[in-house]
């Protein structure tokens, strides 16, 4: 299956305030770790970045009345920027963004179709908001999201609670450590989930609430 790894929105805006958690003391290393990977299996690496204009003019709804304290990726902007471990290389693909999904008003879903694309490693920030906005809708889209759960990074109990609730719902989980050195176990990972959600969405009529138990 081909594959792409997606990392959502590693600026410093995002990475900043969220540094200096004990947790998150490895989540550079794992980043640099998992875009090495990446890159020397030849994958498909896309960078969203989110970009504000800052006339307020492209901000999401919540965003827009008063503005909602300090909006963040202010487009020009130093905290905008990429964060240095995350730094993209010529010929990866950068989407900028104005949602939580990367998938929204981007051209994020035409380049995983051009690639022919069906799986998508995922990683980056935040772990409850933007990742997981995005491999959920990755998996509408019928493209197999895989969180790299190492490399994503949030609060602890933000986190700690999205992997709770959406794995084997909306994605699977794996680490940048499997995806150096166990990489068969992830494909093979992929092919059972993408035979799992096939035999699902065969199924006539709407998914049932005992169909998406079954998929946990």
């Amino acid at each position: 299956m081909n594959t792409a790894l997606i990392l959502i929105d590693i600026q410093d805006d995002f990475w900043q305030p969220l540094q200096a958690l004990p947790h998150l003391a490895a989540f550079p290393a794992s980043v640099v770790t998992l875009l090495q990977a990446a890159r020397a299996k030849n994958l498909t690496i896309i960078h969203t970045q989110a970009w504000f204009r800052p006339d307020r003019s492209d901000w999401m709804l919540f965003y827009r009345p008063e503005g909602r304290g300090n909006v963040p990726c202010i487009a020009e902007t130093a905290g905008a920027q990429f964060t240095e471990f995350a730094l993209p290389k010529p010929g990866e693909h950068i989407i900028r963004k104005q949602a939580f999904d990367g998938f929204a008003q981007t051209d994020l879903e035409r380049i995983l179709r051009e690639h022919d694309i069906q799986t998508a490693l995922i990683a980056g920030l935040e772990t409850s908001i933007c990742v997981l906005f995005t491999a959920t809708s990755a998996y509408l889209r019928r493209i197999l999201p895989l969180v790299v759960e190492d490399a994503c990074g949030d609060e602890l109990a933000r986190h700690q609670a999205t992997m709770q609730m959406y794995t084997n719902l909306c994605f699977k989980t794996v680490t940048s450590a499997q995806v150096v050195h166990d990489w068969d176990a992830v494909t093979q990972l992929a092919g059972a989930f993408a035979h799992k959600a096939l035999h699902t969405g065969s199924q006539k009529g709407a998914p049932s609430s005992a169909r998406l138990r079954d998929q946990r």
